[in-house]
């Protein structure tokens, strides 16, 4: 009796792991099942991009079940479970933000809503979201790592825009004082019976000669 209670129990917990699609994210155990409602219940649109057809047979990876239970045991979240709530989300948008920077960089050289566009802004969302249940934090908490984590993806973007913006202004300075250190002027007079004329020869690399008159004539 006890050996089909704890097989029963087992098939459950499988079956919270393993489901069609809509099932799976409206009942399933799996933290990426659990991450998608409270996104839905946060950000609807989202998650309504990420909705995978219906009819679809879905199972929690293992490597993200092994990743959470790791992520528990860890002393990180053993020392932050019985800390108030406040500092548990004080930390843990603090993290989701300091994360999100280095993937806001490498959004700006991605092409908008491309594959690669979507991995950069939703790579950290599982982690977070591990990390988040693993310290006990209510589903309401959500929106304020949502908003830390954009924040983070804000700031590394712009900051990579800048440092490319400011890359290209210093090579196109470099390339206009290459430019000019190629350019020589050298004064030089030309006689004309009792007269003479001073000009100002510009010979640039790679051009013929200009003559351009400087000074008047003069005895």
């Amino acid at each position: 009796m006890l050996s089909l209670e704890f097989q029963n129990k087992g098939q459950s917990k499988s079956n919270n792991h393993e489901a069609l699609s809509n099932e799976w994210l409206e009942t399933g155990q799996c933290p990426l099942a659990r991450s998608y409602r409270a996104l839905s219940g946060v950000v609807p649109l989202v998650a309504k991009m990420m909705t995978p057809p219906a009819g679809m047979k879905l199972k929690c990876p293992p490597a993200v079940v092994a990743a959470r239970a790791a992520i528990s045991r860890t002393a990180f979240a053993k020392g932050l479970r019985p800390q108030p709530l406040p500092t548990k989300v004080l930390v843990i948008a603090l993290l989701g933000m300091a994360v999100n920077v280095p993937l806001g960089i490498w959004r700006e050289h991605t092409q908008k809503f491309s594959p690669q566009w979507f991995a950069a802004v939703h790579a950290a969302v599982p982690f977070i979201g591990m990390l988040r249940k693993s310290v006990l934090m209510p589903k309401a908490a959500m929106a304020l790592t949502i908003a830390a984590s954009i924040l983070g993806q804000t700031i590394g973007s712009r900051a990579e825009r800048i440092r490319l913006k400011r890359t290209a202004a210093a090579k196109l300075a470099r390339e206009g004082h290459d430019a000019a250190a190629d350019c020589i002027k050298a004064p030089m007079s030309v006689k004309s019976g009792n007269h003479s004329l001073r000009v100002e020869s510009t010979v640039v690399a790679g051009a013929p000669a200009v003559l351009v008159p400087a000074v008047a004539a003069f005895n």
